[in-house]
């Protein structure tokens, strides 16, 4: 039986799946983790008044909260966030939200907020749709459909519910043909911009700088796909400047205007 392989491909690595790999069933829905941080400790490197970058940061994760649950295929929005003002804004928003579990030595804050993330996910399949916290997908989606775990760090306020979509579907198209997990890299191919599986276990949790690389040697299809507000991650004011001349969301608009932050340097 042949394997699957990578190869570059428009400055990043694009899967190709073996033509003789065994094809399983696509995920039909999906619950997306969040971790929010929150607070004056949020988006430290854009520099300038804590209480701003907090108040952008809560925007911008409310953005692609939006995004997220207007997708296809979207059953169920999970932010984990120990910050209650971030609580309160996402539970508002229709997201499900859970609590970090304590601190681990062994792993960075991030991925155990993710691995929380992914494991309530999973508690909550068998929770009614008639509960917070669903989608797109959660009126017409069927009792056997099958439910895949995604992780979106909420950082891309450019993101479109359309880019949401096509990357879950390629998602799917990806685990179907024999793959254990996806993701899409950030515009510069380094960092993770969503990373997907089936199940929990099958995340690959391994976030900070370079995390595209280690995601990818773990297993994970790469997948080079054209979706620049989905890829346009912020963490210094360049990258805001970019995210900007994409067209960001309202809420991430409304916080720019009126802390009046500057976009030079």
């Amino acid at each position: 039986m042949g394997r699957s392989s990578s190869r570059a491909q428009g400055g990043s690595i694009a899967w190709v799946p073996a033509p003789d790999a065994p094809r399983t069933p696509g995920v039909h829905r999906w619950d997306v983790v969040l971790p929010v941080k929150g607070g004056h400790a949020a988006k430290s490197r854009l520099g300038g008044d804590a209480a701003l970058r907090g108040r952008l940061a809560l925007a911008m994760a409310l953005d692609c909260l939006d995004a997220v649950l207007a997708a296809p295929d979207v059953a169920r929005a999970l932010v984990v966030t120990d910050d209650p003002a971030v609580a309160a804004a996402v539970a508002a928003g229709g997201a499900r939200v859970v609590a970090p579990g304590p601190a681990s030595a062994r792993a960075s804050a991030l991925d155990e907020a993710v691995r929380d993330g992914a494991r309530a996910a999973e508690r909550c399949r068998a929770v009614p749709r008639d509960d917070a916290g669903g989608g797109a997908a959660s009126a017409g989606a069927g009792a056997g459909a099958v439910t895949g775990v995604a992780v979106l760090l909420p950082d891309v306020p450019a993101l479109r519910a359309e880019e949401v979509g096509a990357a879950l579907a390629a998602a799917s198209e990806a685990l179907a043909a024999g793959a254990s997990a996806a993701l899409v890299p950030d515009a510069a191919g380094r960092g993770t911009a969503l990373l997907a599986a089936r199940t929990a276990a099958d995340l690959p949790v391994a976030y900070g700088e370079g995390s595209a690389g280690r995601h990818a040697r773990a297993g994970a299809a790469v997948l080079d796909l054209a979706l620049p507000g989905l890829r346009r991650d912020v963490d210094t004011r360049a990258d805001l400047r970019e995210a900007v001349a994409l067209g960001v969301g309202p809420r991430t608009a409304d916080a720019l205007a009126q802390g009046r932050l500057h976009l030079a340097g």
